[in-house]
């Protein structure tokens, strides 16, 4: 496992105000994404990517499932104590526990190395439409707030300032349609179209699981990287293949302390079981 340089430089950690976590919270439940800002430094940043260019390179990885796909890694925290520790990193974790509640926890660590020409490209609504609307309801009344259990915290691991660069995509407010996109290439909700999530290496930015959303094609002649987590509801399941049999390495628990180790999956009694 690495740790820090002595050298780096990192972003004051501390939690965010009431009245601006709040804000962000309306912003996300409006919109179903939210740029947050730093959470990393740049130092920080290239030092990660270092790490996930070891993990591709790495053919233990492959035996252990750790590569979902040419450009996905998976459970990452199984490689680099650093990737462990940013799930407890503020103001991250204190906002996840401002939506998501203080038993939430991760059900994935994972990230994205796409090359030129790599990427998910098509909009979607992620696994599947959580509460489904018959074709004669257009939408769900947005004097509501969409259900929020699950949160995809995304942090940019290099400059994402162009569409050439590959952002992730977002139709905003799509959440609340109760269906999968209209159009996977440049689907409409309400007149709203594709909006471009900009960042600048080492910003955070949350994403509604539910909201059409994509990565659009890196047509750059550099890779983009972003890693992050799934953070869930205490009642979500935790995603770690192969789900059955996973067993959280014990290397990976040495030095948690107790906010950690909820936020890896240890619980207390509690319902269904």
């Amino acid at each position: 496992m690495s740790s820090l340089t002595m050298t780096t430089t990192i972003i004051e950690q501390k939690p965010f105000s009431p009245g601006k976590t709040q804000k962000i919270i309306d912003t996300f439940n409006r919109d179903g994404c939210v740029n947050v800002g730093p959470l990393l430094s740049a130092d920080e940043a290239a030092e990660l990517r270092e790490a996930i260019d070891r993990i591709f390179a790495d053919p233990e990885a492959e035996k252990t499932d750790n590569i979902y796909s040419p450009y996905i890694a998976v459970r990452l925290f199984e490689h680099d104590i650093r990737f462990r520790d940013l799930a407890v990193r503020e103001p991250l974790i204190s906002l996840m526990e401002a939506m998501l509640g203080e038993d939430c926890h991760i059900i994935a660590n994972n990230c994205v190395r796409n090359r030129p020409g790599e990427a998910i490209d098509g909009f979607h609504a992620d696994d599947f439409v959580w509460f489904p609307l018959p074709d004669d309801i257009p939408r769900f009344d947005s004097r509501m707030t969409m259900p929020t259990f699950l949160v995809n915290t995304h942090i940019a691991l290099t400059d994402v300032e162009t569409e050439e660069h590959g952002p992730l995509q977002y139709v905003s407010g799509s959440h609340y349609s109760g269906r999968q996109p209209n159009d996977p290439k440049d689907p409409e909700f309400e007149g709203q179209r594709k909006v471009s999530m900009f960042a600048k290496a080492g910003e955070l930015y949350l994403q509604h699981p539910q909201v059409w959303h994509r990565g659009a094609p890196n047509t750059s002649d550099r890779t983009r990287y972003i890693t992050g987590f799934g953070f869930s509801k205490r009642f979500i399941s935790q995603r770690f293949y192969p789900f059955l049999n996973y067993r959280m390495p014990d290397h990976v628990l040495e030095g948690a302390d107790e906010r950690l180790l909820r936020v890896l999956g240890k619980h207390p009694k509690g319902a269904y079981g």
